[in-house]
């Protein structure tokens, strides 16, 4: 990833950063974004992994799978882990107020957590949230214009608690045949595999606007991005997603 390089227009931040070609992207905004602490590693994850493929076609859900790492001593390292993920979960664990972390575990809208395989659970925390305006109520507008991905997002409430802009690199699908551990055996195929993250910038106050050059992607191996608004607690850990837009097929 090469490095950010952020200028500041009064109360905009306008942000160049190396990004893929996307001709032919296809962008969407949806109503919930469903995180997915998973691993290759955990026999339950895998009906969890199911549940997250099985909104792959409803452009109303966001499903990202994040890959733990602490289940890689067991006789098998998940091929999409990273440390970082693992601490994302602890850092949502303290947000929450849980003791433990655990897979399979899945966050709806950076509000509240259930096992990753209770779909009607997940389901219920998403209509919960959309009838008490806790959904995603934050525009952000992406667009392909002249070989660069233009983000916007337009003055917000004050009261929001320090919302930040990430891009979240995923690739859509991947299958993994898994040798050891106690997936041993099987083959799996994931979805929406969350491989880099960036902080494009804070909305302080105003506005923000970020252009980003597109020329690299098809070297970059990530075929799809995530735009999220997330807001951050008093402590600093992440807190309730406000907005979000996905681009796919980057390197169409």
């Amino acid at each position: 990833m090469k490095k950010s390089l952020f200028r500041i227009m009064g109360m905009a931040a306008i942000v160049a950063l190396a990004l893929p070609l996307a001709a032919k992207a296809e962008i969407y905004t949806p109503k919930s974004v469903i995180e997915l602490f998973t691993s290759q590693g955990c026999s339950s994850c895998p009906p969890a992994d199911e549940i997250m493929a099985s909104y792959e076609n409803d452009d109303d859900v966001l499903t990202l799978s994040w890959h733990v790492d602490y289940w890689n001593y067991l006789g098998w390292k998940d091929t999409f882990s990273k440390a970082d993920f693992t601490e994302r979960q602890k850092r949502y664990a303290r947000t929450l107020q849980e003791r433990q972390i655990y897979t399979p575990q899945a966050i709806v809208n950076g509000r509240d957590h259930t096992v990753g395989s209770r779909k009607d659970k997940i389901e219920s925390l998403m209509k919960g949230f959309r009838k008490e305006g806790k959904g995603l109520t934050v525009p952000i507008d992406v667009k392909i214009v002249d070989g660069q991905m233009r983000i916007r997002v337009n003055d917000i409430s004050a009261n929001k608690n320090d919302p930040t802009l990430y891009m979240v690199f995923f690739n859509r699908a991947s299958k993994v045949k898994i040798e050891r551990g106690e997936n041993r055996g099987k083959t799996i195929v994931y979805r929406n595999i969350v491989r880099e993250t960036q902080m494009l910038g804070m909305l302080k106050s105003g506005a923000i606007s970020v252009d980003l050059p597109i020329s690299e992607l098809k070297r970059s191996g990530f075929d799809s991005c995530a735009i999220l608004l997330q807001e951050m607690t008093e402590d600093g850990t992440p807190g309730a997603i406000i907005g979000a837009t996905v681009v796919n097929d980057l390197g169409a």
